[in-house]
């Protein structure tokens, strides 16, 4: 039996679901091997919030205790932040004020402790600050960003005025441009009646980088920005990436998802508009873009430290602020939101949906929760903080699954029986009620204009003359941003390690060679260290880096009218999938698919019949199953033939854009209490 699962099923079968984490905790004490000190400090600690929670009710010894643990934990800075606020009440209000008083007189407080204590006034409207404690924090923190940050968010929330020299100043400093932006806000919020200095955002604010962000915000900040209501209108979260940047950082298929579904599901004429929204560091594209007439990427500058391993945690409530600010001052009142992650800034929106009394659609996918035991079923043995970190995630998906008007699963039956495993609440029928289980979907038969086609030729020809002979030969292709989870350097371990070096060749497309992550950094020396070790694969392995969703559809049909003995190849090495958009994409131009057998892949492909699910694990696995399938004496050309046809049709048939958006929208109006019609 898996631990994991035993273990949430049994808690699930016989205590509040409030007490799980709590729970799990103190069975992997009872098992780990290695706990120390602080460790151990911070699992009692949690243990006392859990408890005061379950009692529902804070005295005064009990808030001096929540507040003296503050700083120590993000995840417990967390969790304390969550139980004051959840137990809030005028009583409290009286008792919170006078402890936080005494705090500040004394100054017992460093970074940490106050951003948090900031964090709780602003959210309990606890304006307790003086002019002098305002001046000398921003003196005091004006290197802490993350103070300086939220120094700007309480003068703004209390309209707190007086500060302008102080703030102009501080806008001098070298901030990120999220700051900076913030900055700019307060200004414009605190003296509405005076224009921002144009001279000063010009040297100390705009520059050659940001200059088409800063022009596009500054023209909206001057605007009368209102979007016409005639319908249901629907905010989906991304928070990764870029529309514009697939296949860079930490942009992948939802880009390509969420792109081509606003536009679609916005096409509805019951639809009033689609509003996708993303935390943007890089700003060198515009505040606002449309995709459509009714489809809008915002494009959001919050500033998140991006040293630290979960940079939503400790801003949360901050996401949920900005992004309540920005959709007021656009006069945006969503009916429903779609957040598809467990993470804070989902939940942050989560929080945002029910204060605005809208509706919330949650997309569930068991992510940490199959990385929570090895092979054999036995809990992992994981870094303590790696450990705190994945039990946030798990008790914040159960949250969204109790607070949630509806639940989306990615895929079929199959999937959601595989759901109920790793979450016993479906074994309720009001949870159960609420799934509703959808595929993704990409463009299928679009048109593509000529000057593209035309673009993408002459890309093209560059290529081969620098890739010379690189497609005399079939193709196994590759398109991803550049992660370790995706399985790109054991890809190439497989392909040079195996007789598919042989007969295909390995093309990767993936990654951001400009700005590249430390992540994106490594694997893109994996591969150059790669082919020092190995030049006689010098001419038969390309790395690119991310292109276009129109130039790899473009490629791929280039690719697949190459006729060879052997067939071309998609094959995504991630070690688990939660659907792939890259796969159906490829599918859909006609190339032989592989894909993981972790993940939902399986929910539309079937072994032999329009593709191959194989084990991805490793390199080993990878080449291993490939081999098998590929040389399969079986399975001749016009075998192959037919499975490529079947993949096409797969997708045709059932992951069509248009398919999966009618199916959203029917959701989503369903939740309105409309009722669907045809159109």
């Amino acid at each position: 039996m898996n631990e994991f699962i035993e273990f949430r099923n049994r808690v699930y079968d016989h205590e509040s679901n409030d007490s799980y984490p709590l729970q799990f905790l103190d069975e992997y004490i009872n098992n780990s091997k290695a706990i120390n000190s602080d460790e151990t400090r911070v699992i009692e600690q949690i243990r006392t919030i859990k408890q005061l929670e379950l009692n529902k009710q804070l005295s005064e010894k009990e808030i001096d205790e929540l507040i003296s643990f503050l700083g120590e934990h993000s995840s417990t800075d967390r969790f304390i932040v969550d139980a004051v606020l959840n137990l809030f009440n005028d009583e409290i209000k009286q008792i919170a004020e006078r402890k936080i008083k005494d705090i500040l007189l004394n100054q017992q407080y460093d970074g940490q402790k106050l951003y948090h204590v900031l964090d709780i006034c602003i959210e309990c409207g606890i304006d307790i600050l003086g002019d002098n404690d305002i001046l000398f924090m921003l003196q005091q923190y004006e290197l802490d960003l993350e103070i300086a940050s939220i120094l700007l968010d309480y003068m703004d929330r209390f309209k707190r005025p007086g500060f302008k020299d102080a703030i102009y100043k501080l806008l001098t400093l070298d901030y990120p441009d999220g700051i900076k932006i913030q900055g700019i806000n307060l200004l414009m919020n605190l003296y509405p009646m005076e224009t921002v200095d144009q001279s000063f955002v010009e040297k100390h604010i705009r520059n050659e980088k940001n200059k088409v962000f800063i022009d596009s915000y500054m023209d909206f900040l001057k605007t009368d920005f209102a979007f016409e209501k005639q319908g249901t209108s629907i905010l989906q979260a991304m928070f990764y990436g870029d529309f514009e940047d697939s296949g860079k950082g930490n942009s992948g298929g939802l880009a390509v998802l969420l792109k081509g579904l606003g536009e679609e599901i916005s096409k509805d004429s019951r639809i009033s508009h689609v509003f996708t929204i993303t935390i943007t560091q890089e700003l060198n594209k515009p505040f606002i873009s449309f995709y459509g007439d009714k489809h809008v990427f915002i494009r959001l500058p919050i500033y998140l430290d991006q040293s630290v391993r979960d940079k939503f945690i400790k801003r949360e409530l901050f996401i949920k602020r900005q992004i309540a600010n920005y959709l007021n001052r656009s006069e945006i009142k969503p009916d429903v939101f779609h957040i598809r992650f467990l993470d804070n800034a989902s939940k942050a929106v989560a929080h945002l949906s029910k204060d605005l009394n809208s509706k919330l659609v949650f997309t569930l996918t068991p992510d940490p929760h199959r990385n929570m035991f090895d092979g054999s079923g036995q809990l992992k043995e994981l870094g303590f903080n790696e450990l705190i970190e994945k039990l946030n995630k798990i008790k914040i998906g159960d949250e969204l699954i109790r607070t949630s008007d509806g639940i989306v699963g990615i895929g079929n039956g199959d999937v959601k029986t595989e759901l109920a495993v790793y979450f016993p609440q479906f074994k309720d029928d009001t949870v159960n009620g609420k799934i509703e289980m959808i595929g993704e979907g990409i463009q299928t038969g679009q048109s593509i204009d000529v000057e593209a086609i035309a673009a993408y030729s002459n890309r093209l020809i560059e290529w081969n003359e620098t890739n010379k002979g690189f497609f005399e030969k079939p193709v196994i292709l590759n398109v991803g941003r550049l992660a370790v989870l995706k399985g790109q350097m054991e890809l190439l371990k497989a392909w040079s390690n195996s007789k598919l070096s042989e007969t295909h060749n390995l093309l990767i497309i993936g990654g951001d060679l400009e700005r590249p992550s430390k992540e994106e950094e490594m694997v893109m020396e994996f591969f150059k260290s790669f082919l020092q070790k190995h030049p006689q694969f010098k001419d038969r392995f390309i790395h690119r880096g991310a292109m276009s969703n129109l130039d790899i559809r473009l490629l791929e049909r280039d690719i697949i009218k190459r006729d060879f003995d052997y067939p071309h190849i998609y094959l995504c090495s991630s070690v688990k999938e939660e659907f792939g958009i890259a796969i159906l994409e490829a599918m859909s131009i006609g190339f032989l698919t592989l894909g993981p057998i972790k993940g939902g892949v399986k929910s539309y492909m079937e072994n032999g019949e329009n593709g191959f699910l194989i084990d991805t694990s490793n390199g080993e696995t990878i080449a291993e199953e490939t081999e098998k399938h590929l040389y399969d004496s079986k399975i001749d050309k016009d075998a192959v033939k037919k499975i490529q046809a079947a993949g096409q049709k797969t997708v045709d048939e059932n992951f069509s854009i248009q398919k999966i958006s009618h199916e959203f929208v029917s959701f989503y109006l369903s939740l309105e209490g409309e009722k669907e019609n045809e159109i």
